[in-house]
């Protein structure tokens, strides 16, 4: 079995968990401003006449993915929101750029950059649960091998910016950039 994004056992849920009100689905909190039910400006930061508000992840696995790219690699990816259900509910949820009424999140991805990796791990081990109460073994399993993947990119991500300076190595003499 592999377990590559193109995988044939990522199957997609049929809706929203949030929406059944089961389970408890991870969210960041943003600043919302309003116009009627259209949403006027989404901020990671404070920003006027905007409230405080929980956006809610996705149970997709492109957006899921590119969320943990975004918080354990450092991707310069904008984050976007939508409206979960645009019919009757209010809530929101990050989605894809190219998503229904999709609107830009204003503000420093790398302020919530470790609170995005944590609650993106955290949805894919719920969308593995979901699928493993559901009797789906091999999809439980590659989504906890996606949950995996972004817990050693972001590993990985940390060792590579841990090292000796330039400096440290060449012993205080110039070495043009070039290390040893």
């Amino acid at each position: 079995m592999t377990t590559t994004p193109e995988s044939p056992y990522v199957q997609p849920l049929c809706q929203h968990p949030a929406l059944d009100g089961w389970m408890q689905w991870p969210s960041i909190r943003m600043w919302v401003r309003r116009d009627g039910m259209r949403l006027d400006i989404v901020s990671l930061a404070p920003a006027r006449e905007a409230r405080t508000d929980f956006v809610l992840l996705p149970c997709d696995e492109e957006v899921l993915v590119l969320l943990g790219q975004i918080a354990a690699c450092g991707s310069r990816a904008s984050l976007y929101v939508t409206h979960l259900n645009p019919a009757y509910d209010k809530r929101l949820v990050l989605c894809g750029r190219r998503a229904t009424g999709a609107v830009r999140v204003h503000g420093s991805v790398p302020m919530v950059r470790d609170r995005l990796y944590t609650r993106t791990r955290t949805a894919m081990l719920n969308v593995a649960s979901v699928h493993r109460t559901a009797g789906r073994s091999d999809a439980a399993v590659v989504w906890s091998a996606l949950a995996r993947r972004i817990l050693v990119a972001k590993r990985t991500a940390n060792k590579a910016g841990k090292g000796r300076s330039v400096r440290a190595v060449s012993g205080g003499l110039p070495t043009l950039g070039l290390r040893n």
